[in-house]
C-alpha cells in the first residue's frame, strides 16, 4: 500500500469514528443552499371578517387600539417566504411568532431551515404584532390582552392555515414559486403565543375559560383548529395547564407529532412555573413526540431575528440555546417531512450534548413518547 493510500485508509477510519460530532456540526451551522425572501405583505383572507366593535364586552384592561380591527374588514395576512434559489419541489414549514412578533422575529431560524431544504413561510399575526402590543406603550397590558382576546386566540391558527392555502395556489400558478413546494409535507413551528398556535393546529385544543367575550358555554374545550395538512410540529416554550390557553383536557386531542422545547427558566403568564411546561408533557398521547428541556434557558432565547434591523431583546443565553434549538428542529423536521430515520435516532441528549457551548446552558434532557 503507497503513502497516499495509507493516509487516505487513516482519514476514512477517522471519518468513520466521529459521525456525531460531524453531524452535529453541520446541523446546527447553515446549510449548502443559497436562500432567497419573497414578501407578500397586504395578503387578505376574505373569508375572514373583523365583528362589529359594538358587540364586543372588553374590561378596561383591553384598550379598544389593540383589540379591534375595522368593522367589515378581512384578516390581513402578511407573509415573507425563505427558500432555496434552485432546486425543490421542498417541503414546507410556517412559523408562528409570539406575541409582540412580526415575521422577521425567527429570521435567523428561516434562514437556517431554508438553507436546509425547505421552503419556510413565516406569518404575521396582526391581531398580536409588534405594533399592536406597543400600542399606547401598554406593553404588559396589551400583552394580557392579546393571549385572552377571543378573536384572536382563535384565529391565530386560521392564520396558518390560510398561508398553508396560499402556498397550494403559489405552486401552481407563482413564476418563483411554482411547482417548488412539495405541499404532502407541512410542518409547523412557532414560540410562545407561536407554541399554542403551532399546537392547536396541530390538534391540541384551546380552552374557552379565560377568552374574552365569552364563547359559549364559556369553559371547558374550544373548537376543533387542526389543520389535517400538517404533518408535524415544533412549539418552542410550549404551555402547561392554565391560564390562558390550555386545561388537562385540551392536551387528549393532538394528532400530529409534536416537539416541545423549554427551560428551566422559561416563566409563564400568570406566575405558571417553567416546570408546568414540562408537567404538561405526561398529558400529550402516545404518538412520535419528544419534549427537549434545557438548564437555565429563558423565555425569549428561543426566538432569532439575527439579520434584520429587527433585533428582539438582548439575552445573555440566547447563543448558548439557538445551536441547540436549530439542530433539534432540523432533525425533527428532517425525520417527519424528509422520512431521515438517521435524523430520528440523533434527536436524543447524548447526541444533542453535542452542541452545548459550555455557558450557562450546561444540561439537556430529552423525553419521548
Amino acid at each position: 500500500m503507497s503513502a497516499i493510500q495509507q493516509s487516505l485508509a487513516i482519514l476514512r477510519l477517522l471519518l468513520l469514528a466521529l459521525p456525531t460530532t460531524l453531524h452535529a456540526e453541520n446541523l446546527q451551522a447553515r446549510g449548502p443552499l443559497l436562500v432567497e425572501t419573497l414578501e407578500f405583505p397586504n395578503l387578505l383572507d376574505a373569508s375572514r371578517r373583523a365583528p362589529q366593535a359594538s358587540s364586543r364586552r372588553l374590561p378596561r384592561l383591553f384598550p379598544p387600539q389593540v383589540h379591534e380591527e375595522s368593522p367589515g374588514m378581512e384578516r390581513k395576512v402578511p407573509v415573507k417566504l425563505h427558500l432555496p434559489t434552485t432546486g425543490g419541489p421542498f417541503p414546507v414549514v410556517t412559523i408562528s411568532h409570539g406575541a409582540g412578533g412580526d415575521w422577521d422575529t425567527h429570521y435567523a431560524q428561516a434562514q437556517h431551515l431554508a438553507s436546509h431544504g425547505y421552503v419556510v413561510l413565516c406569518v404575521e399575526h396582526i391581531g398580536s404584532n409588534r405594533e399592536r402590543m406597543g400600542q399606547g406603550l401598554q406593553v404588559i397590558p396589551n400583552l394580557k390582552a392579546m393571549t385572552r382576546d377571543a378573536q384572536e386566540v382563535l384565529t391565530r391558527p386560521k392564520d396558518v392555515s390560510f398561508a398553508i392555502s396560499c402556498a397550494e395556489q403559489w405552486n401552481r400558478t407563482h413564476d418563483k414559486l411554482r411547482g417548488k413546494l412539495d405541499l404532502q409535507r407541512i410542518g409547523v413551528m412557532g414560540h410562545s403565543f407561536g407554541a399554542f398556535t403551532t399546537m392547536v393546529v396541530c390538534g391540541i385544543r384551546p380552552a374557552l375559560d379565560w377568552l374574552i367575550p365569552t364563547v359559549e358555554p364559556g369553559k371547558g374545550l374550544g373548537p376543533e383548529l387542526r389543520d389535517p395538512r400538517v404533518k408535524c410540529g415544533v412549539a418552542l416554550s410550549p404551555q402547561g395547564v392554565g391560564e390562558p390557553f390550555f386545561v388537562s383536557e385540551s392536551f387528549a386531542s393532538l394528532q400530529a407529532p409534536l416537539l416541545g422545547i423549554t427551560g428551566s427558566e422559561d416563566k409563564q403568564q400568570n406566575g405558571l412555573s417553567p416546570a408546568n411546561r414540562r408537567e404538561a408533557f405526561s398529558l400529550w398521547p402516545q404518538g412520535a413526540h419528544r419534549f427537549i428541556w434545557l438548564a437555565n434557558a429563558k423565555h425569549i432565547d428561543f426566538s432569532d431575528s439575527t439579520g434584520t434591523p429587527r433585533r428582539a431583546l438582548p439575552t445573555a443565553t440566547r447563543e448558548d440555546v439557538q445551536p441547540i434549538v436549530r439542530a433539534a428542529t432540523l432533525l425533527f423536521f428532517n425525520a417527519h417531512l424528509k422520512n431521515d430515520p438517521e435524523a430520528e435516532k440523533q434527536l436524543n441528549a447524548e447526541a444533542l450534548k453535542a452542541y452545548l457551548r459550555g455557558g450557562v446552558v450546561n444540561q439537556v434532557n430529552v423525553l419521548q413518547k
